[in-house]
């Protein structure tokens, strides 16, 4: 947690991802919609081994 109160996310890519309190609620309660799209474009999506 930052100073500011935001919450970083470490390991996703070169830098942290930082978000505040409701930007991670916003995008948790739109895990079912981004898990059906994954679904839905499995096979045009890439994974990072």
């Amino acid at each position: 947690m930052s100073e500011k109160g935001g919450l970083s996310l470490y390991g996703m890519g070169r830098f942290p991802v930082t978000l505040y309190k409701e930007q991670w609620l916003r995008i948790l309660s739109s895990a079912p919609e981004i898990e059906a799209f994954i679904r839905e474009n499995d096979s045009k999506l890439k994974t990072k081994e």
